[in-house]
């Protein structure tokens, strides 16, 4: 039951980030800003990259921390555009879930299903668990915004 739990995730994230590509595709064109290659290349990552080094227990923590980081960028970027341009709230809705997969195929595969959540402490902010990445999501909103303002 876990291979399948698994491999229906996979499939679940191939296929929200198959529509993200597509999303982005149609709002960033690659043909006619130069900023499109960004979300594109970033699609391309999670559309063939991430759920293919998901199957692999040796690269899975390297999917989950690209997967993690290739949303928390993407969030960033969405809500500066959604603050300047136009609402993309839904958007970062369908990016925050691709988060939730990947976070619940990690799962899967490293932590016992059986076993309890405990209250890590301080180490809540250490990675694989939640705070770690609400950490960068800060630190990098930080670095974002500080690059916005320096480099209009």
């Amino acid at each position: 039951m876990k291979k399948y739990v698994k491999m229906m995730l996979i499939i679940a994230l191939f296929l929200t980030a198959l529509g993200g590509l597509g999303l982005h595709y149609r709002i960033h064109p690659i043909d006619k800003h130069a900023f499109g290659y960004v979300p594109f290349i970033a699609g391309l990552i999670s559309v063939l990259a991430i759920p293919a080094l998901f199957f692999f227990r040796k690269t899975l923590h390297l999917a989950y921390l690209l997967n993690g980081f290739t949303v928390i960028i993407g969030v960033i970027t969405m809500a500066h555009f959604s603050i300047v341009k136009a609402p993309l709230l839904p958007d970062i809705f369908i990016l925050l879930c691709k988060f939730f997969i990947g976070r619940a195929i990690f799962c899967v595969e490293v932590f016992p299903m059986d076993g309890e959540i405990k209250n890590p402490g301080w180490r809540w902010i250490r990675y694989p668990n939640m705070g770690f990445w609400a950490v960068h999501l800060v630190l990098l909103s930080g670095v974002y915004y500080i690059g916005n303002l320096l480099w209009r």
